[in-house]
């Protein structure tokens, strides 16, 4: 039962992040401020995974329209490596899910970038070597222990 086809394009990278999001919508302007830091689950070339407690931000649905379509945008504001800019990035919904291994009740949020700012790709693909190189060798230190 555990054969689940991996749809992905790109491999994501377990990294607890601080994101900060911000709807920029077609139909209005946000009420408010841009939440508050929410935490990833992941992170690729392409998108990333955020968790977070509502599919609305400051009372604006992120789900208005079909995946691909939305209508709504999210202004993200990623700290990826310190001593650089934050990344910064405009995505969209791609999909969600409930959390089933948070102990309180919590969306995933799978965004896709749709536009990447300035030299964001290059710090992006930096940091995800950086941190894959990171994963692989922290592994094979937990497997030279056995």
């Amino acid at each position: 039962m555990g054969d689940e086809l991996e749809k992905r394009k790109f491999q994501r990278l377990e990294y607890p992040l601080e994101v900060t999001v911000e709807v920029v919508s077609v139909r209005e302007v946000p009420k408010g401020p841009p939440l508050p830091h929410i935490k990833s689950r992941n992170i690729s070339k392409a998108g990333i995974c955020i968790e977070t407690k509502s599919l609305e931000v400051n009372g604006i649905s992120l789900l208005s329209g079909r995946p691909g379509a939305r209508e709504n945008r999210l202004r993200l504001s990623i700290g990826l490596i310190s001593e650089e800019p934050t990344f910064e990035a405009t995505g969209e919904l791609c999909w969600y899910d409930v959390a089933r291994d948070a102990p309180e009740f919590m969306y995933h949020m799978g965004i896709e970038f749709i536009d990447i700012k300035g030299a964001g790709r290059e710090q992006l693909a930096r940091f995800l070597k950086k941190h894959k190189i990171d994963s692989i060798t922290e592994k094979l230190s937990d497997i030279r222990k056995f």
